[in-house]
Formats: C-alpha cells, sequence, structure tokens
C-alpha cells in the first residue's frame, strides 16, 4: 500500500508540473479558445474591439502560437486590416498573452489580459484603462504586471486613432511614450523637406537617440544592417556648445547619399518639445514633470501632439546644413571613433565632460 501511495503521488506531481504528454498545436488552439471565451464573459456585455498579443513570436511547448492570430481574429472587430489586432514586439520564445479591448463610449476603455500556459489561462480584468489628467498608473501594474505600460499606452493610442505608421512603430518599440510619438514628426519632416532622387538614400544618425528611434528605423526602413541607420551614445538633452554659437534639444541628422561612391547632404535637426504650449494643452502650472512617477502624462502629449499631425515644422528644425563632397566624407560620419556631431557642428571643448 506504501509503494502504491508513494506511485501515485509520483504521477500527480508529475502531471502538475509539465505538460501534458504529446501537448501539440491543437492544444494551443483549444487553450486560445477557452481564453477568449472567457475574456469575452468578463467584458460582457461589452464587444471585443482590439486585441493585443505577442503570439506572433510566442512558443508554449516547443509549438509556435501564430494560430491564436487567426482565432483572434474571427471576432467581427479583430482584423490586421482595421488596425485592430495588434502584434506588440516581444523576444522570440515567450510564453503567450492576449489584452482584449472593448471600448463602448469615448471614456471607457476596458481591458482584460489573458495568460496562457500549458495549463490553461490566468486572466486579470476587466479594468477601465482609458488614460486623462492624473490617472493612478497603480491598478494597471497591480492588475497586469510588467506588461502595464506598455499595454496601456498602446491601447489608448489605438483609441485615440494615432496614425498607422505611428503605432506600427510603437508596437515595434512595444509601448507608445511620448518619445516614440516624436518620431512621427522627425519623419514626416524629413521626407517632406529633403525628398530622394532616384539613386540617393537615406542614412540616419541617432546622435542624439531616444524613442524615437525604433520608430524612425521602423517608418523608413532604415537598419543598422542595411548601413541605413547608427546611433551615438549622446544626451538628448544636453547642448553642443561651440565658439560659434549653442546648439539646443538636438534631434538627429539625415544624411541624404547622392549614390553609393559619391558624397551627399547631411542636415543637423532641432527638435522643440513645445513644453509650454503643452502645459497649456494639458492644464499644468510650472511644477516639475515626472514622467516615472507620473506616466499618464505619456498619452496626454501624445493628444497634445496629435493636434499637429500635419504641421511637423511647428516642432522639427534645421540648425546646420553642410555638403558632402565625396564618399569619404560622409564615411567619416559614421566609421569608428566618429563625432558627428563635432564633424558638422564644430568641436564642443567639453566633450566628453570629465567628472
Amino acid at each position: 500500500m506504501k509503494h502504491l501511495c508513494a506511485y501515485l503521488i509520483f504521477w500527480a506531481c508529475a502531471v502538475l508540473c509539465f505538460p501534458a504528454a504529446g501537448f501539440s498545436a491543437k492544444d494551443i488552439e483549444i487553450l486560445g479558445t477557452e481564453a477568449i471565451q472567457a475574456a469575452e464573459k468578463a467584458l460582457a456585455p461589452g464587444t471585443v474591439d482590439a486585441c493585443l498579443t505577442n503570439a506572433d513570436s510566442a512558443m508554449l511547448d516547443g509549438h509556435s502560437c501564430r494560430i491564436l492570430l487567426d482565432l483572434f481574429c474571427r471576432k467581427e472587430h479583430v482584423s490586421i486590416g482595421q488596425g485592430s489586432l495588434l502584434m506588440v514586439h516581444r523576444a522570440w520564445g515567450m510564453s503567450p498573452w492576449a489584452a482584449f479591448i472593448s471600448q463602448p463610449d469615448s471614456e471607457t476603455l476596458n481591458m482584460v489580459l489573458v495568460r496562457i500556459t500549458c495549463q490553461g489561462y490566468e486572466l486579470k480584468g476587466p479594468l477601465n484603462i482609458r488614460v486623462n489628467k492624473g490617472t493612478d498608473f497603480t491598478p494597471f501594474n497591480q492588475a497586469f504586471g510588467k506588461e502595464a505600460f506598455s499595454l496601456v499606452t498602446l491601447a489608448n493610442g489605438w483609441a485615440d486613432k494615432v496614425p498607422p505608421a505611428m503605432l506600427s512603430g510603437s508596437l515595434f518599440h512595444d509601448h507608445l511614450c511620448c518619445g516614440v510619438f516624436t518620431g512621427y514628426f522627425t519623419v514626416r519632416y524629413i521626407l517632406g523637406q529633403f525628398p530622394l532622387s532616384k539613386a540617393q538614400s537615406y542614412m540616419y544618425i541617432g546622435a542624439p537617440a531616444w524613442c524615437q528611434d525604433d520608430l524612425i528605423m521602423e517608418m523608413m526602413n532604415l537598419t543598422p544592417g542595411k548601413h541605413g541607420y547608427v546611433t551615438m551614445a549622446y544626451p538628448w538633452n544636453r547642448a553642443w556648445t561651440t565658439a560659434d554659437g549653442v546648439y539646443q534639444n538636438l534631434g538627429g541628422i539625415i544624411v541624404r547619399k547622392d549614390g553609393p561612391a559619391a558624397g551627399g547632404q547631411a542636415w543637423v535637426l532641432s527638435f522643440d518639445w513645445q513644453w509650454e504650449a503643452f502645459r497649456k494643452f494639458a492644464g499644468l502650472g510650472k511644477e516639475e514633470l515626472d514622467w516615472r512617477s507620473s506616466p499618464w502624462l505619456h498619452a496626454v502629449y501624445n493628444r497634445f501632439l496629435s493636434q499637429y499631425l500635419d504641421q511637423p515644422e511647428k516642432f522639427i528644425s534645421v540648425v546646420k546644413t553642410k555638403t558632402l563632397k565625396t564618399r569619404q566624407d560622409v564615411d567619416a560620419l559614421v566609421q569608428l571613433g566618429a563625432n558627428p556631431l563635432e564633424l558638422l557642428l564644430g568641436r564642443d571643448a567639453s566633450w566628453p565632460e570629465t567628472k
């Protein structure tokens, strides 16, 4: 009898700790269907209007979870074409999750988060995640954990109907902070002011670089692997000071190359965050803006920026233009050990700063 009890205990532990033998893609489909049904029940009486998920790159027991994308698209309002199936960029091989959104009115954005494992699913919510001035993220963090900021900002961007290119770049960045939003203006400015002719191409130098660079790379298809994007370690809020002037609010460098073996043109950009206009828009005083402890600022600032989607020149300007006569001049900006700010603006005697 003792041996029988030990045998039963062993197999009970095995069932609890390990996936059932023969776990397959069909099991993922079954789990996904159950998760959707649970989410719909939690959101009732609303409908599922959007879905954010990492299913594109997720894995369960060695199986791809992309079948979940097909399941999500069976909901009437959820599809890639409608811009309501939002595939959030995550590292390959993580366990799948999906956040289902219901938007019954302009001030309500209900969300449930479902995490799926081989043993079943876990559901959190629903919570109204519509962000306004002063919204406390504590309940979101408690319910959704480390995914909270990412899902809440992306869902609010979707609800605010930000441009598809903006939302796509934000999904690549994995959240929609105001730093990503600024990249949309940078791209619109570049394409409007410095269009390409045949044989020309762009190279962008993130000096300084911030969250906008992920959107710039995605929206303009400029990647390091194709030699279209380079970044430099330089504080985005530091001025570059030379004997000839002080260059504030630097916003990156765009290079338009004339051809593989030719020179081109380089423009050093500036980004004006329009802080005073934002404070007026948000009804804020002179208090310091604490972006880390007041994450609602990102959603509200994004709405401020959304007023000017067709006016990138309100935020972007050129502080210096330089003609690059040869291919060597282009290469000098990005070769190992290069300082493109010094080459284009002149020497800043205090850089690198010593402590």
